[in-house]
């Protein structure tokens, strides 16, 4: 498994992580108790909607762009959990955030690109990345505890 280290927004330790040193967003969309995940056609397993930034994107409209072009779906607001940094193959730091949704309209037809789009009560298997597990419960514990 890839070594990852997630930090939570409410940590000291998340100073570190500027938004301008993100060069990923990561979101865990919520519907009702339901987690929203995608599977990509040239990729193995379900995984949490994610893209990088483009030039000029702030993390935050990285975010909005890939709940659109991955499900088709636009949040009322998103909540940034914290921060995942791997270290392997290369360093690279995404910002996580949380939202809730409350219309699925790819339930229709699916955005190009995406295999399927799927509610999940627990995590999907296969997962792309085991450590998208660790995004979940992070999320998970946040919506649990109040704090967003």
């Amino acid at each position: 498994m890839t070594e990852v280290t997630f930090v939570s927004r409410r940590d000291n330790a998340f100073k570190e992580f500027p938004p301008a040193s993100a060069q990923v967003a990561l979101i865990v969309p919520f519907f009702g108790d339901l987690t929203v995940w995608v599977r990509r056609p040239d990729k193995s397993g379900w995984e949490l909607p994610s893209s990088t930034r483009r030039s000029g994107e702030t993390i935050i409209e990285v975010a909005k762009r890939e709940l659109w072009e991955s499900a088709r779906l636009i949040p009322a607001r998103l909540d940034l959990l914290g921060a995942i940094r791997q270290e392997a193959p290369r360093p690279v730091t995404s910002y996580v955030y949380m939202c809730d949704v409350y219309d699925l309209p790819w339930s229709y037809e699916l955005p190009q690109g995406v295999a399927e789009v799927g509610v999940f009560r627990t995590d999907p298997r296969p997962l792309l990345t085991e450590w998208m597990r660790l995004v979940l419960e992070a999320a998970l514990r946040a919506r649990r505890t109040g704090l967003r």
